[in-house]
């Protein structure tokens, strides 16, 4: 997945400007994920999507519109058949798309600090004004301590945002906040847009064999940061593993002491035996990890849980445990079972704190082995 932040900055070090169209708000079936940006470039080509089909070639040409004037504007779009038909997208909603400038001078300071947050694994909400009297996308950025970077232009805007951000912040927080402003010509009510911001989810990975390495290149096209454990160097490398973004040769019973594990944590145990999945195990339930998962035979997985069981872990923890891991598909080669996996995780990850009913799909003629 590109950054399209970091492609932004990119573009106005240059000295050149784009713009970013963003969906603000939708109702109904739509062709895209609710949380979509669209980089218009200066070259007129795009990063990201927020559809496709003549939507898409709408929101292109407002643009290079919006590129040219450095007037930001809010569009509303009902997806008819002008839309789906011709194109072959299956939708039929309303949807909402704020296209602003992309400049040095006024967008450069907020994606730096956008940048400098994703490196140190930070997470803020992004409030940007998309209406009012001078649709300025004047922008804000509340950091999970409350401190703040930017201004909506007004202390009162700003105060209003910092009320509305609790402690927690959801990776998938996507949000119009309508707030009522006093202007000379009396009351007026002013759109903002907030948007979390937060790292890639880290997936670690125990077990560097043909599973996992299949694992590890699915997740990292759909936007997890890869860490790859495993007791021996040959299987935990960079080169093995070109897509990791770090690998760590550590033994399977002492591993999570050098592990930093948080509750937005997905572990995966698809070592090359229950013998060393039975401690990794053992230590990832013992974490508030968002999603663990362990691949397995439901008999082995069975003989396994007696035996945690026996040494005081809860039945209740070892229940919540996705194994077999994935979902059910089929699948039968660590390509497939790859896919299987990384559709479990994305269903997590997007479910919002909602229950996710999966199917686990038994593996009894697979084998993790490298």
């Amino acid at each position: 997945m590109q950054d399209i932040f970091k492609e932004a900055l990119e573009i106005v070090s240059r000295g050149e400007r784009a713009a970013l169209s963003t969906i603000v708000s939708s109702k109904g079936s739509l062709p895209m994920s609710k949380k979509a940006k669209m980089l218009i470039r200066p070259d007129n080509k795009t990063v990201g999507t927020v559809g496709g089909g003549c939507l898409e070639a709408d929101v292109w040409a407002e643009g290079r519109r919006v590129m040219e004037t450095g007037v930001p504007n809010l569009q509303h779009f009902i997806l008819t058949e002008k839309h789906a038909g011709e194109d072959g997208l299956n939708c039929g909603g309303n949807v909402e798309i704020f296209t602003e400038p992309i400049t040095a001078e006024g967008s450069r300071p907020i994606l730096e600090e956008i940048i400098r947050l994703r490196r140190q694994d930070r997470s803020a909400v992004l409030a940007t004004l998309v209406s009012g009297e001078d649709s300025s996308a004047a922008k804000l950025l509340v950091h999970r301590d409350g401190t703040t970077f930017g201004t909506l232009g007004a202390p009162g805007l700003d105060l209003r945002v910092r009320e509305e951000i609790g402690d927690e912040i959801d990776e998938n927080l996507l949000k119009i906040l309508n707030v009522e402003v006093e202007t000379p010509a009396g009351p007026k009510e002013v759109r903002i847009f907030l948007e979390s911001i937060v790292p890639a989810p880290a997936l670690y990975l125990f077990g560097g064999g043909h599973v996992s390495l299949q694992i590890a290149r699915i997740a990292k096209a759909v936007g997890f940061r890869i860490i790859v454990v495993d007791d021996r160097p040959m299987f935990a490398n960079p080169e093995r593993f070109p897509e990791a973004d770090e690998t760590h040769v550590l033994d399977m019973d002492t591993c999570f002491d050098a592990l930093e594990i948080d509750e937005q944590s997905y572990l995966v145990a698809v070592t090359r035996g229950h013998q060393h999945d039975k401690p990794v195990i053992r230590q990832a339930v013992r974490t508030n990890a968002k999603y663990i998962g362990m691949i397995g035979s439901r008999r082995k997985i069975a003989l396994m849980w007696k035996q945690l069981e026996e040494e005081g872990i809860p039945r209740a923890r070892l229940e919540e445990v996705h194994a077999p891991i994935g979902l059910n598909i089929g699948a039968d080669n660590p390509e497939e079972i790859a896919v299987s996996v990384v559709a479990q995780l994305i269903a997590i990850r997007r479910s919002g704190g909602k229950p996710v009913h999966t199917e686990a799909m038994a593996r009894e003629t697979v084998s993790p082995l490298p």
